[in-house]
């Protein structure tokens, strides 16, 4: 009996020891290796985008803190110790969500813009060889992030800003209104009722708009819808060069801006107390950190910490900033255009009560040192003995004293 040449051999490398099946040949393993790659990558993006999500509001929030206390280190400390995480969260969340919205929207038409003129530019050119930054960016968002920063953009732009995310969202992404659905009558046809529904609704407030010498808010009302009828596709390559250039520098500056704002927004609201002092009744703007048994601390508007006495305190008024007073008058269907739908929504829950006067005056001089009044904070005066007490007994009036010689005795 012959015996097997390949009885006894372990298989080669490569070689699968299951009769039957075929050797591992070199391209799958060269797959493997490059899904097994990308694996690790997507891992590392993960915990780099986590990592990324959660330190940065962070690192603003303290940040804020810093600036909020003019770049003391001991007024940042108190603030530290009176200022809870949740409350630096949620006032970074109300104070930074639209301008960050602002720039995201704008990244995202504009590379949009660009990712497609760059597809459509000449072979050879230097635009579609190296596509700029914005492009790559936008074209790497992905559609979850894009639908959830333009539905915070409605619900906390003002309203008059809100028709701007009508050709933000066509040139996001990059299909004419008229050819979102493949039949050619029903497209058309869409568009116009949703033109002519859109200016049922805001034609009464461009028209106030532009009578009351707010042709700024008339424009902005008007206008968007119309131009996010062209702005879909590339741009020539030509002019494609120079707007390069303009858009991502303008991207950069609203970055700046914004975090500008995430830093210097305040973190507690502004407060007018009227404190009693001995010359009369003083206010004191600024920021209230801390409430006790015995005082109020005040963050005051020109720097510094008050600490005043919780019997020295008139009243306090709850104000808000100059920028929150409104500027325009017009309204749509009864909104104001300087709300957002969320304040509107707020507003009409909760109607806004009148301005107190003493919250319009914007800058109020900054306050001496304050001497409290005796009755608000008295203050020990006994510091010498007291004076010695009446006698019950009556004292017998002092004899007088004879101014010549004394009489001889008998």
């Amino acid at each position: 009996m012959s015996a097997d040449p390949g009885h006894g051999v372990p298989p080669r490398s490569g070689d699968s020891a299951v009769d039957g099946d075929q050797p591992q040949r070199p391209e799958d393993r060269r797959e493997t290796r490059t899904w097994s790659s990308a694996l690790n990558r997507s891992a590392e993006s993960n915990v780099a985008f986590w990592t990324l999500v959660v330190g940065t509001p962070t690192a603003f929030s303290i940040l804020r803190l810093w600036v909020e206390a003019g770049g003391e280190l001991q007024t940042t400390l108190l603030l530290v110790s009176n200022v809870g995480p949740l409350n630096l969260v949620a006032a970074l969340f109300a104070t930074v969500t639209k301008p960050v919205t602002i720039a995201l929207v704008a990244l995202f038409a504009v590379g949009a813009m660009l990712r497609v003129t760059a597809e459509h530019a000449p072979e050879g050119d230097r635009l579609r060889e190296h596509p700029p930054l914005a492009a790559r960016i936008a074209g790497m968002a992905p559609g979850w992030l894009i639908v959830s920063v333009f539905f915070l953009a409605v619900l906390t732009w003002e309203i008059f800003y809100l028709p701007l995310l009508l050709p933000a969202a066509v040139a996001t992404l990059q299909v004419p209104p008229w050819r979102m659905y493949d039949r050619r009558l029903v497209t058309p046809a869409a568009c116009a009722a949703a033109l002519a529904l859109y200016y049922w609704l805001v034609g009464p407030a461009v028209l106030d708009a532009w009578q009351g010498d707010e042709k700024v808010i008339a424009v902005l009302l008007a206008l968007p819808p119309l131009v996010a009828f062209g702005i879909a596709g590339p741009l020539p390559v030509p002019f494609a060069r120079g707007f390069v250039v303009a858009a991502q520098a303008g991207i950069l500056w609203l970055i700046i801006q914004v975090g500008l704002q995430a830093v210097s927004a305040p973190i507690l609201p502004v407060v007018v107390t009227e404190v009693r002092t001995a010359e009369g009744s003083v206010p004191l703007r600024g920021h209230v950190v801390n409430v006790n048994d015995i005082h109020t601390v005040i963050l005051q508007e020109h720097g510094g910490v008050q600490y005043v006495a919780n019997g020295a305190v008139e009243s306090m008024v709850l104000c808000g900033t100059p920028q929150e007073i409104p500027t325009f008058a017009t309204r749509v269907r009864d909104y104001h255009v300087e709300d957002s739908l969320l304040s509107a929504l707020g507003r009409h829950l909760r109607p806004r009560m009148e301005i107190d006067p003493i919250c319009r005056v914007s800058h109020l001089p900054p306050p001496r040192p304050l001497r409290p009044d005796a009755d608000a904070s008295p203050q020990p005066t006994a510091t010498a003995p007291p004076p010695p007490a009446p006698s019950a007994e009556p004292q017998a009036p002092p004899s007088p004293t004879p101014s010549g010689p004394s009489p001889a005795p008998p």
